[in-house]
């Protein structure tokens, strides 16, 4: 099985799929289109999610997975995830687990993604940002640029994410711990997630999965409620004494004309 693979957002799945011939695994279903490839345990694969300079390179791939929606045919692949393995097969330990998290997260940022946060959240950074996300808000985006503490490490939960924007591209980042193996002294077992949304898919998210349709017309109203709860929250966090990051700039909305 081809053990290189490159991939983009945009691009016509039935494309991508005939490129690796028969080694895409094609789900239709409800309007959606999955187009799937998998490794096993011992050929794992190496993936490149293509985005200008921007582009990132994953190893240790154990499958990639994207979808098209009917409704949005022009669109092409809309979102896409790759699922990576750092863990060796008798374990790694969760030092050196966090070490290579931190690796993969600075790697992002040198190819210039940029850290996301949700337009309803405070604009917090570094160690501000990780006691906001562990002790309020596990939904929000935990800092890529601070590096926490093993201590640390243990206690974010599986599924917390890093979040990133670059050039229309959102990408959030998260890991999985096998949650029987939490002793920080013995190995334990990891798989990270890259989840890849072009503008709009992302933006679809704003509305009720039932108003997909409607997205465009809905945001502004979805949109207007969020800068008043990030005012209401940072003026909570200045209260306290943290530091708001007053130069976070939100990326653009799209254009809801088009």
């Amino acid at each position: 099985m081809t053990s290189n693979v490159s991939a983009h957002l945009g691009e016509q799945g039935d494309t991508f799929a005939t490129r690796y011939q028969n080694q895409v695994n094609i789900n239709r279903q409800h309007g959606l289109s999955f187009y799937s490839m998998d490794w096993g345990p011992h050929d794992k694969s190496k993936v490149t999610f293509e985005h200008g300079k921007h582009t990132l390179t994953v190893d240790n791939v154990m499958g990639v997975s994207s979808v098209q929606d009917v409704d949005y045919p022009k669109e092409g692949i809309s979102e896409l995830d790759i699922t990576e393995s750092i863990t060796p097969p008798d374990g790694i330990s969760h030092d050196e687990a966090r070490q290579k998290m931190f690796d993969i997260l600075q790697g992002i940022l040198r190819a210039g993604w940029a850290m996301f946060i949700d337009r309803g959240d405070p604009r917090l950074r570094g160690k501000d940002a990780f006691n906001f996300v562990l002790g309020s808000s596990p939904y929000s985006s935990l800092d890529a640029a601070y590096s926490p503490s093993l201590n640390e490490w243990m206690q974010i939960q599986s599924l917390t994410p890093w979040k990133f924007y670059a050039d229309h591209i959102y990408l959030e980042v998260t890991f999985m711990r096998e949650h029987t193996l939490t002793d920080p002294t013995k190995p334990g077992a990891y798989i990270i997630t890259f989840n890849f949304k072009n503008e709009p898919e992302n933006y679809r998210g704003y509305v009720d999965p039932h108003d997909r349709k409607k997205w465009k017309e809905l945001l502004p109203a979805e949109l207007a409620k969020l800068p008043p709860m990030r005012a209401e929250a940072e003026a909570k966090m200045r209260a306290k004494g943290l530091k708001i990051d007053e130069t976070y700039q939100d990326p653009p909305v799209p254009d809801l004309t088009k």
